[in-house]
């Protein structure tokens, strides 16, 4: 059981790429949906939408 669940793990890995993109554009969609409630949309979601674009830029 224990195999199979590490086997899916990598799977899951493997098909979404490496997790360094992820982490480089956690603090940009992180504060874009912090600005989402303190300014208007178009800034908060322009914010995170440089996050979105970091991680599909990097990829590895």
């Amino acid at each position: 059981m224990k195999l199979k669940i590490i086997l899916l793990s990598l799977i899951a890995l493997l098909f979404s790429g490496c997790i360094v993109g992820t982490v480089v554009a956690l603090p940009f969609k992180a504060v874009g949906a912090v600005t989402n409630v303190i300014a208007p949309d178009v800034v908060g979601d322009s914010i995170s939408g440089v996050g979105t674009v970091i991680d599909t830029a990097i990829p590895f």
